[in-house]
């Protein structure tokens, strides 16, 4: 799923430029209408969790989100109401840098009338609350980083895109990956021996869906959600090579800009998109947010780690640590 986000905010971007005429539909079609959007967030406080592992918020680190010219998005692939991909992407016009920050669906995040365990999970935030919902959720997790906007596309988008490119190049480990939902709908089957391969829209969906085979079939086993982002974000850095090497973003971006919800102004857009203008791949830093996957009451949870979450967002709005984290560090 991961690999339509930096194409797509490439082609948006020269799609919305395109047109800019279309002021009207596009401000009014094409933002995220979930019935339940005006639901407000609150976080449970007293979880143990939060109460044991959130840091002394510096006001070092405020500063540096208050004096930063960077534009953080909140990037959703969705599978009906649940967003099966979290990304949180921060983009620096001054420096061209961009930051992606994956957040793993299963982690952590406990909110007041919510009780059931599945709704414990973050990826739940977004049925219940919408896109503008889950801003404030990420943004409560990352220590009150800013979160300006937000993208959502779903798994037809996500196909339609690959699709777009003409497929994208990935080589399949040993032993291969298999695997047989036949309760899925349609029935999900994913049966890619191993070797280099060109995945088109369908198979690249079911690439990025993979997480374990079915027992007994020999094949590739990812170890759950953790290492299926893994694998998503090497396949998107072939995604972005092939995107890049085509030169026909705007037709790229009329394919799928159907499958798309956001919350950006057309003016914003063309702002941020005269501010990209010279980015360079080799600026584009992945990471995954610190934490560790464990079981609560039965149930598995990934759990951040909110002094580790600090320090790479430190590292991201590149604020050199001070003495005392030096000391903890070492």
């Amino acid at each position: 799923m991961k690999v339509f986000m930096k194409i797509f905010t490439i082609a948006f971007i020269s799609f919305v430029i395109l047109f800019s005429g279309m002021f009207f539909a596009f401000n009014t079609f094409m933002k995220d209408s979930h019935p339940n959007a005006a639901v407000p967030v609150e976080r449970v406080d007293d979880d143990d969790h939060f109460a044991d592992t959130e840091p002394v918020i510096r006001d070092q680190l405020l500063q540096a989100f208050y004096e930063s010219n960077r534009i953080n998005f909140i990037m959703l692939g969705l599978d009906g109401m649940l967003s099966d991909t979290m990304m949180m992407v921060s983009f620096d016009p001054d420096s061209k840098k961009l930051d992606i920050v994956s957040i793993p669906r299963d982690t952590y995040y406990p909110r007041v009338g919510y009780d059931g365990p599945g709704k414990k999970k973050i990826n739940a935030a977004y049925g219940d609350h919408g896109a503008t919902g889950v801003k404030t959720v990420v943004s409560d997790l990352l220590l009150d980083v800013p979160i300006h906007h937000y993208v959502t596309v779903n798994y037809r988008g996500a196909a339609s895109i690959v699709n777009a490119i003409g497929g994208v190049p990935v080589t399949i480990p040993h032993p291969g990956m298999y695997y047989r939902d036949d309760y899925d709908t349609p029935p999900l089957v994913i049966n890619f021996p191993p070797g280099p391969r060109v995945l088109n829209g369908e198979d690249a969906v079911k690439f990025l869906r993979y997480r374990q085979a079915t027992p007994g079939s020999g094949g590739l086993d990812r170890n759950g959600d953790l290492g299926r982002i893994r694998a998503q974000q090497e396949f998107m850095k072939s995604a972005i090579q092939k995107a890049m090497s085509l030169g026909n973003l705007p037709g790229l971006a009329s394919n799928t800009l159907k499958f798309v919800r956001t919350d950006m102004e057309l003016q914003e857009v063309m702002r941020h998109a005269t501010s990209a203008i010279g980015l360079n791949l080799e600026r584009v830093n992945m990471h995954m947010l610190p934490g560790e996957a464990r079981y609560q009451g039965g149930v598995s949870y990934y759990f951040h780690d909110a002094s580790a979450v600090r320090r790479l967002l430190l590292d991201i709005y590149e604020v050199p640590p001070d003495e005392e984290e030096i000391e903890e560090t070492n």
